[in-house]
This record gives C-alpha cells, structure tokens and sequence, in this order.
C-alpha cells in the first residue's frame, strides 16, 4: 500500500503561498456545490507543471517539470521534460511510463487500485464535490491570491486510515474562476512533502490525440514492473 501511494502521488505532478482568509458565506457546502457545478461543465486542461520533492531531514529538494494533458475520459498524459525526459499516460486505470534514454516502456495495472487513482491522479480534475467528501473530510481554508489570482484554499483529509498512515493531510489550491487546481501539496507522515504547481492552465481546448499518446518508438521494450 505505501508503495503504490507513493508512487501514484509522486506521478501526480515553491514559494510559501500567502495565507489564506476565510471569508463570510463560504462553507463546505457551498464549496462543494461549486465544485459540483465545475464538473458538469469539464472536457479538458492542458497546462505547465511543476512537481517537487522536498525531504525535510536532510533539506533536500528534487524538481521535476513537464506539461499535463487531461481528457474527460480518465485520460492524463504527463510529459516530463526536465531534469530527464519521459512520459507517463494514463488510461483504463493502466499507467504506462516511457523512458526514451532506455527506450522501455514500464506498464502497471491499476484496476485493483482505482480509488486511489482518482484520489491522486484526478484531485481537483473534473472532481465534484460530492466525490471529493466522500473520501475527504474537507475544511474550508479561505480565499486567497496565488501567482496573481484568487483561489480558494481546501484542507483534505483522507478518510481512508491506510491513506491517512501515508498521507496524512492535502492541501489543494483551487482558482476561483474555474475551480482547477493550480496547486496541490501532500503533507507525508514523518514530515517530507510534496507539492505540484499548474500555469498557463487552458480549459475546454481541443487537444490533438498525438499529445495523449506516448511518443515511443515501436523498438521500445516493455516491462510490467511489481506495485
């Protein structure tokens, strides 16, 4: 189980943001209906992600970035571009990495595993409310302004002890113009974070199927890792 939440959220792809303001009228019920409302309306994003690591014991920090593509359909494309190239789709609760150094192709079958998918993967993508408190108890943080916008601040707490062991607290970070996320931070047991970052976020665009697709070579090799 730790495996697998570990690797799922460090796939889910850093300034201390301002602190939050709660504001009269905004309450978990009515955050979950505007959540509620988002989704009815969500078919696709598509923007720049930052994804880092930080180890608190040692002050060590790790960043990846890349861009996301996301499809109604469960269909997220990651595509990391720095410090090293590769690829990670998700589709039909199967997860497929491709590392072009190494020309493989790792495939992991997560159908075991699909709440846990939607939890990390889909938190804040196309997510009503209502599935959002079923497996979170919520708590409404407040208004405010994150890289010149205003976003509404949530703190998640897993309903599910074994998450909960792992991953103890989510904070997530939604624009108030769209209610996507624009940042989500995981809180590990033990003190270590993570957080990933969204920009130049676009809503509803057409997006061309070569950029929800792996971009391997037919001589790649495929491998089907343990999780």
């Amino acid at each position: 189980m730790r495996r697998l939440i570990l690797f799922l959220s460090s796939l889910s792809f850093c300034a201390a943001p301002a602190v939050a303001q709660a504001r009269p009228g905004w309450n978990t019920e009515l955050v979950v209906e505007r959540l509620n409302q988002a989704a009815e309306h969500f078919r696709t994003l598509t923007a720049k992600l930052e994804y880092t690591k930080v180890t608190v014991v040692v002050d060590d920090r790790s960043t990846q970035q890349g861009y996301i593509y996301f499809r109604q359909n469960n269909r997220i494309l990651i595509d990391i571009t720095q410090p090293e190239p590769k690829q990670i789709l998700f589709r039909d609760h199967r997860a497929e990495i491709f590392y072009p150094r190494m020309n493989q192709i790792q495939e992991y079958n997560l159908e075991k595993h699909r709440g846990l998918v939607e939890q990390f993967l889909l938190l804040g993508f196309a997510t009503s409310g209502n599935a959002l408190r079923k497996a979170y108890l919520i708590t409404v943080l407040g208004e405010t302004k994150l890289d010149g916008r205003a976003v509404m601040q949530l703190e998640l707490t897993p309903k599910d002890e074994r998450i909960r062991n792992q991953i103890h607290k989510i904070h997530l970070w939604l624009d108030l113009a769209s209610w996507a996320p624009v940042r989500q931070k995981f809180f590990e047991v033990g003190g270590d974070y993570f957080i990933t970052r969204y920009t130049d976020i676009k809503i509803n665009v057409p997006i061309p199927s070569g950029k929800l697709r792996l971009n391997a070579p037919k001589s790649a090799t495929r491998v089907k890792p343990q999780t």
